[in-house]
């Protein structure tokens, strides 16, 4: 998909920003995953899961050439886990990880079937939105390595449509993510819930989570995650994030996905100043900062 014109630097302050808004939600729901008192504290400690750990191999994978390669993205998940880089994995990305090792090509690892349907691919699709030319195919393809499930790369395109929207402005001029998702999409179960989501945009984010809770099944948490993301045109990203935590479920991988598509369509300037600056200092920013400095799109 080709992007609106763009200065270079712009789409750098926008990964830049898709990047961090994804790291703050990986951050802040991992912490309180499983917390089932589901309150926001301040206090914790800041550190970071495979969402944003795959993210960024994916971008070390892609960082330097305008073709994707899965082969490629799938050498740099390896390099990762044999560094021991990757924490919190979901069973369906450590299968592949095991059979990588023992040299499984990239098209037949990984997990098929309803036990592939998972959050896996969409967490880490989001550097693909930062190239100028990706297909359907490589949205796929990147998406297979580990989750062989048509809701799995469905999830992953949504994430993926949605970061190319906000990065085209297209987000800030519509204000909406999920009725041009609804139009594009082929007959699946994700589409069939953001048509409800659709339907239902007036609740909010608390109501949402009560009527459809976001667990780590794609279906529940990339429309759930797209849902939260709009309603940054009257919430503060602050209050989003909160109330996610509130919800609970999968609380990390949802609030990555909402944090990145937020960062895309705006850079950081939603996000709190104090929850930027622990971001800057978490262990993969200096990672983060190098590979958007050295990004061709």
């Amino acid at each position: 998909m080709l992007f609106s014109r763009r200065t270079s630097n712009k789409i750098k302050e926008r990964l830049l920003g898709c990047l961090i808004g994804g790291a703050i939600g990986d951050s802040i729901g991992g912490y309180f995953e499983g917390n089932y008192s589901n309150q926001y504290h301040e206090g914790f400690r800041w550190t970071l899961s495979d969402d944003t750990q795959l993210t960024l191999a994916t971008c070390e994978a892609i960082y330097n050439t305008k073709k994707v390669s899965a082969e490629q993205v799938a050498k740099s998940f390896l390099k990762w886990f044999n560094e021991r880089r990757l924490t919190g994995l979901g069973s369906s990305t450590l299968k592949a990880l095991r059979e990588l090792q023992v040299g499984g090509h990239w098209a037949l690892v990984g997990r098929s079937g309803e036990y592939g349907a998972g959050n896996g691919a969409a967490m880490r699709i989001a550097p693909l939105a930062f190239k100028s030319s990706v297909s359907r195919l490589d949205v796929q393809d990147i998406s297979i390595i580990t989750h062989k499930n048509d809701e799995a790369y469905i999830g992953a395109l949504c994430i993926y449509k949605s970061l190319v929207r906000c990065l085209n402005d297209e987000f800030i001029t519509s204000q909406s993510l999920i009725k041009p998702l609804i139009e594009e999409l082929p007959d699946t179960r994700i589409r069939d819930r953001l048509i409800e989501l659709e339907k239902r945009n007036d609740l909010d984010i608390e109501e949402c989570g009560k009527l459809f809770p976001p667990s780590g099944y794609v279906v529940d948490s990339v429309p759930f995650s797209i849902f939260c993301a709009e309603k940054i045109v009257t919430r503060s990203f602050r209050d989003i994030i909160i109330s996610q935590i509130k919800v609970g479920g999968d609380t990390d991988t949802v609030c990555s996905m909402t944090g990145q598509i937020i960062g895309t369509a705006f850079g950081v300037e939603k996000f709190d100043e104090e929850w930027v600056d622990k971001a800057k200092n978490l262990n993969l920013y200096p990672t983060m900062e190098n590979l958007v400095s050295k990004w061709k799109y």
